[in-house]
């Protein structure tokens, strides 16, 4: 569906010249390479051109109109996954996912009839924007995969022509069973919203299920606002900030009239975007504090609810650490290390880090999509790294990374679980004992 929409060439055979503000973050960059050691593309690679520091070469032309940027310097730029890494290294601390982002809107306003064009690509992005058009198709989707014609697609080469071989090739099973507005707790202390996202509902309703269950068992109301959208963060990293900034502002909306003393989300790029949301419009903000489902049953847990791994098939986890919550500044180191907290409060669960989780694993938001070839390359030095750690399941908070990992492995034959979920799920499933 959404194939080469971020490769932005202006013309596939022509240099192109920019024009535009002036960015001084871009002129930053002190060359000094301490970013190339984490940066993902260059492992697999090994060529400067794959380097943070080469790719901010490229923005600083394209922003501050100093020279003029050949094809080729825009297709590595375009490699770029975006998973930030470099700025967690950088001494000049640029922020470098911001320039990308201004690059990319540049870039995307200066398009010619040259260029690239994908019909999937703007539909893709018009059913994120519109819930009750995503909702149709989610019901021709559910019917596809229920009727075997999955099987034969794949075996044609329909899927290809049309660039959406391996959109289905991480498509998960589809529910069409809405969610409920308002989920009670048996004895509530409090009240939480729930952001769902674009396709969580559709495509990761079990984890949603999962937070709730838990939420209401440790003492909180969930409430669930119909009128909440995508997060925004693929048109924002697309280049359509415009798009962004108004899917944010009826987000802010959609919350803000709800008596709620916490927001809570489960995947962490969205959660990403909705706290990246006040850099947007300072005048508008969500008025209660967001959390990540994990943090905020770490700060909230009853001394008295015991957990159990006898339910959950498994002995041992690996936990995937996302970009989203190891990369970002305005993450705090230990973010990421709440996953650990929470899944260690299963009594008889051996919880370990999956190897080189600093390395992202090619999700990148539609990356998988547009990339596929570096994309699968990095998901196999993760798999890798899984089947050595010999654990039963790998765990990630991000629902692409999840679904990215997932495309790469089949099902475990003792349980109805795929190999890779939200933590949240094992926790629910837990509470059963």
């Amino acid at each position: 569906m959404f194939d080469c929409m971020d490769d932005i060439n202006p013309s596939d055979d022509s240099v192109y010249q920019p024009t535009g503000p002036y960015i001084p973050e871009a002129s930053d960059c002190m060359r000094c390479g301490l970013c190339i050691s984490l940066c993902p593309t260059y492992k697999l690679n090994q060529i400067e051109a794959e380097t943070p520091r080469s790719r901010i070469r490229t923005i600083d032309k394209i922003l501050n109109d100093t020279e003029n940027v050949s094809a080729e310097e825009l297709n590595h730029l375009n490699h770029c996954t975006q998973c930030r890494a470099c700025e967690t290294i950088c001494p000049s601390q640029m922020a470098y996912g911001q320039l990308f982002d201004q690059t990319r809107e540049k870039l995307l306003t200066l398009q010619s009839s040259k260029s690239k064009t994908h019909l999937l690509a703007p539909l893709g992005f018009k059913l994120l924007e519109h819930k009750k058009l995503f909702s149709v198709v989610t019901v021709f989707i559910a019917a596809y995969q229920k009727s075997g014609l999955a099987y034969i697609l794949k075996k044609s080469p329909l899927l290809n022509w049309l660039n959406l071989a391996k959109a289905e090739n991480i498509l998960p099973k589809v529910s069409l069973k809405g969610l409920a507005d308002n989920y009670p707790s048996l004895h509530p202390k409090a009240t939480v919203g729930l952001f769902t996202g674009c396709i969580g509902a559709a495509f990761d309703q079990e984890t949603l299920l999962a937070t709730i269950k838990v939420l209401n068992a440790i003492g909180f109301n969930v409430v669930v606002p119909k009128q909440q959208n995508c997060c925004g963060a693929l048109h924002q990293h697309q280049g359509q900030s415009q798009i962004a900034g108004q899917l944010a502002t009826n987000n802010i909306q959609a919350f803000n009239t709800l008596a709620v003393d916490a927001i809570i989300y489960s995947a962490s790029a969205c959660g990403l975007m909705l706290k990246e949301y006040p850099s947007k419009d300072e005048l508008a903000s969500f008025k209660a504090p967001l959390f990540d489902i994990t943090e905020f049953l770490c700060n909230h847990w009853p001394a008295d609810i015991k957990l159990h791994a006898q339910n959950l098939l498994a002995t041992s986890i690996a936990v995937h650490e996302p970009c989203s919550q190891r990369n970002i500044n305005k993450v705090s180191e230990k973010k990421h290390q709440y996953a650990y907290e929470l899944l260690q409060k299963i009594s008889g669960l051996s919880v370990t880090p999956l190897p080189d989780n600093q390395t992202c694993c090619g999700a990148g938001g539609v990356y998988c999509l547009t990339h596929p070839e570096i994309a699968e390359s990095l998901r196999a030095l993760k798999l890798d790294h899984f089947k050595n750690s010999a654990a039963d399941y790998l765990v990630s908070t991000n629902l692409g990374c999840a679904l990215h990992l997932n495309s790469g492995m089949t099902l475990k034959q003792s349980a109805d679980l795929p190999k890779v979920i939200h933590p949240i799920v094992l926790i629910a499933k837990a509470l059963n004992h």
